[in-house]
């Protein structure tokens, strides 16, 4: 395959079977290279990990449950380093470049796969979580973004950067094929009963005002209950992004002791300075940031349980330049995590998709209760009369 993006790893071409009927039939499937895939290696981004992995004799549970559903597999993709990072850069591999928009980051760590997809090179692109490595990169490049309840689809075989927060997830030009995934992989049906949609004020006044207005009159021009709420919880988002990223660190770092401890001049100086914030955090910061989880999580559930989906913008300020200065990478990922982390730190779906109507990077998230993906996009298809 001609790849002028860098989506995929280069790896030399392995045959890997698919059903020739399934409801995935004729998608062309591209998959983070965090999956173990029979015939490939599995690098996680770094080339050491790369050197020690040998080739995979087992395809992981998850990709081989799409594969028998028809979808057919079309390579392995980059992803930032151990996928600790929401830009897309790569010392080793390269930053694959944004289909939308060549001068723009093309968004981490599920880059490659958000990158296939953008370019027409694949129809789903399956990535992973864990602080909104699915969602920031299909915002950056058009898609729609998909990350599911923690917990409800199968892990084995993947690799791990911080599991309490990891999930995999998935992005597609269009919301049918997205709707065909969920379907395939047996997501609970929705409730008939129409939403409500909760506009939390304290999430739109972080973005551009004028962006903010265009996307709540798309919202009420679904015809759906629409309501504002001065908050959705009783934290502030910089004590959640807090408590998210110290707990972030805290897992990345006992995921990746090893492979830092044996071979610490094989990880990227940014990657390897996040790994050690996170080895020097104190046990009594941890357990408080966990208190904040629990405490957070029970809101949201009680909040959420009422049939309400809230809805938010799912990038706090507009992408940076591929070759924007190391600081401009590190604000726009502090602005980000403070409204990627809610998902993360209550364990909700979120799903992303681009405002078609409003000029340009503009994505729209819906953040719905535990189990509730299906709502999330029957309310999209509202949203977007797709």
């Amino acid at each position: 395959m001609r790849d002028p993006w860098n989506a995929f790893m280069p790896y030399p071409d392995a045959d890997v079977g698919h059903a020739a009927v399934g409801p995935l039939s004729g998608l062309r499937l591209a998959v983070k290279d965090l999956f173990d895939v029979a015939g490939y290696p599995t690098a996680a981004g770094n080339a050491a990990v790369l050197a020690a992995s040998g080739i995979k004799t087992s395809t992981a549970p998850l990709v081989q449950t799409l594969l028998d559903a028809g979808a057919c597999f079309v390579g392995k993709t980059n992803t930032d380093e151990l996928a600790y990072s929401l830009i897309g850069g790569n010392v080793h591999f390269g930053m694959p470049i944004n289909p939308r928009d060549p001068d723009l980051i093309p968004g981490g760590s599920s880059s490659g796969s958000a990158v296939a997809v953008a370019a027409g090179l694949a129809d789903i692109g399956l990535g992973t979580d864990t602080s909104g490595s699915i969602r920031l990169p299909a915002a950056v490049n058009g898609l729609i973004g998909w990350r599911p309840t923690h917990g409800s689809l199968d892990n084995r075989a993947l690799r791990p950067l911080a599991l309490s927060f990891d999930v995999p997830g998935f992005m597609t030009r269009s919301l049918e094929p997205m709707a065909a995934v969920m379907s395939a992989l047996g997501m609970p049906a929705a409730n008939d009963r129409p939403p409500s949609i909760l506009i939390p004020e304290n999430v739109f006044a972080t973005i551009d005002g004028a962006v903010a207005d265009e996307m709540i009159a798309s919202l009420r021009s679904a015809g759906m209950p629409v309501r504002r709420t001065n908050a959705i919880a009783s934290f502030s988002l910089s004590d959640l992004a807090l408590a998210f990223i110290t707990i972030l660190q805290r897992e990345a770092w006992e995921t990746n002791r090893t492979l830092f401890e044996r071979s610490p001049e094989a990880i990227a100086p940014d990657i390897a300075a996040r790994l050690l914030s996170g080895s020097r955090l104190d046990d009594e910061e941890v357990r408080e940031a966990g208190s904040i989880r629990e405490l957070f999580s029970a809101e949201i559930d009680r909040l959420l349980k009422e049939n309400v989906v809230v809805a938010l913008p799912t990038l706090a300020m507009s992408p940076p330049r591929r070759d924007a200065e190391p600081g401009c990478f590190a604000a726009f990922r502090s602005a980000c995590i403070k409204l990627l982390c809610l998902s993360g730190l209550s364990g909700c779906p979120q799903l992303a998709f681009p405002i078609i109507n409003c000029a340009g990077n503009v994505s729209l998230s819906l953040f719905g209760a535990r189990s509730a993906d299906r709502m999330l996009m029957n309310v999209a298809r509202q949203l977007t009369a797709e």
